[in-house]
């Protein structure tokens, strides 16, 4: 007999209530007259050890849920996590390469964030969302988001209209009396090319999550209420800034805390992200809005622009297009595609764009820089093609 039917007991429950159980249009539930009625598997492990358990329950939502166009509430991994102190410090490395889950931990341990694609969404992604914290030694959790506690209240309250998000990241950082606070960089997707992406401040007090306003000006700034001052977001094209920037590199350029400097980085976008950033500096109790800059992860040369236009790798070189403030464009490239924090190889001002043939122009003497952003790089030495590399698109 496999170890799936020696190690979980399944049966079919119906649970069935006059009350507002199945609010959330999230839960798998079916209406019957006024009563909601609920049909799940009931996973009931047999385990010693934490690795024992997470083989039991990737078995069990395999079982459930294993037809990638199911639906995947994974309550019984929601239940499992929430009654399991265990799973605050477990790797769950197999469950997360076997399954939907992702999980965010912060460095001191203290909070932990799960996240997945439940399929309740369309273009506009559904994310099931449980929050994990240690506070005084005890572990708590609870499921919804993150951004339930950022963007609703200043204590987390269970919502029945979250409809969750991607957590990116944890940056962890101390006030001046050594308590932490969490950067918590989160995701969300309104429509196949309409992103939202936010940093939100959240502490751990008294047993609880709570929103921490600590931001103070920037697009903001005439805004006096302190709902504002837990978070900043961008909305965003998606397309627009996954090809403009590398093919996905420019993901990792959104909301970036600098620990030197102790500023953060908040992109700034009409829609379009430029790469330019709202910098806000962290002084031991909040960020204050200390300006508008490229990012510290850009070599100083280059980061006075007003737009990126175009970052792209050829065989070759590590290709930058910005366009200037007097609408002309610049030209920056590094031999062997080497990284933007290192002064560029080249940098060439006054470019052109042209509308007919939509690629980038650039003179220097006898010589003639072209980009485009789907074929590459092409050099001409008086006229003459000397150089011809296409866009390597395997970022």
């Amino acid at each position: 007999m496999s170890k799936l039917f020696n190690s979980i007991v399944v049966s079919v429950l119906i649970l069935c209530s006059c009350s507002n159980i199945g609010k959330n249009s999230k839960t798998d539930t079916t209406e019957v007259s006024d009563v909601k009625c609920e049909e799940r598997l009931e996973f009931i492990a047999d385990y010693s050890t934490m690795e024992e358990a997470e083989i039991e329950m990737i078995e069990f939502l395999e079982l459930k849920y294993g037809d990638p166009d199911n639906f995947r509430p994974y309550h019984e991994f929601v239940d499992f996590v929430i009654n399991e102190p265990r799973t605050i410090d477990y790797p769950f490395e197999k469950l997360q390469n076997d399954t939907y889950v992702g999980i965010v931990t912060s460095d001191d341990g203290n909070l932990r964030l799960y996240y997945w694609n439940d399929g309740f969404g369309g273009t506009m992604i559904s994310w099931t969302n449980i929050c994990q914290y240690v506070c005084n030694d005890k572990v708590y959790a609870y499921r919804n988001s993150i951004s339930e506690v950022a963007y609703g209240c200043f204590a987390h309250e269970d919502s029945e209209d979250d409809f969750g998000c991607a957590v990116l990241g944890i940056e962890t950082i101390y006030d001046n009396n050594n308590a932490p606070i969490y950067l918590v960089h989160t995701y969300n997707r309104y429509s196949s090319n309409h992103g939202y992406a936010a940093v939100e401040a959240i502490r751990i007090i008294d047993g609880k999550l709570v929103a921490a306003p600590i931001f103070n000006g920037g697009e903001v700034d005439e805004i006096e209420d302190d709902f504002y001052k837990c978070f900043r977001g961008s909305d965003y094209s998606i397309a627009d800034w996954y090809f403009r920037a590398n093919n996905g590199e420019g993901w990792d350029w959104l909301f970036r805390y600098d620990d030197d400097s102790e500023m953060l980085y908040v992109p700034q976008a009409d829609f379009s992200l430029s790469d330019r950033y709202s910098i806000y500096h962290f002084n031991g109790s909040e960020f204050n809005y200390v300006g508008v800059d490229g990012g510290f992860w850009l070599h100083p040369t280059l980061r006075s622009f007003e737009f990126m236009e175009l970052v792209m790798e050829t065989k070759g070189y590590r290709v930058r297009v910005d366009r200037m403030y007097d609408g002309s464009y610049r030209y920056a490239s590094w031999n062997n595609r080497g990284s933007m924090d290192k002064e560029p190889d080249l940098i060439l001002y006054n470019g052109i764009y042209n509308d007919a043939t939509t690629d980038y122009h650039f003179k220097h003497d006898e010589y003639e820089y072209i980009i485009d952003e789907e074929k590459g790089l092409v050099v001409k030495c008086n006229g003459k093609n000397i150089l011809s590399q296409e866009r390597v698109l395997n970022y």
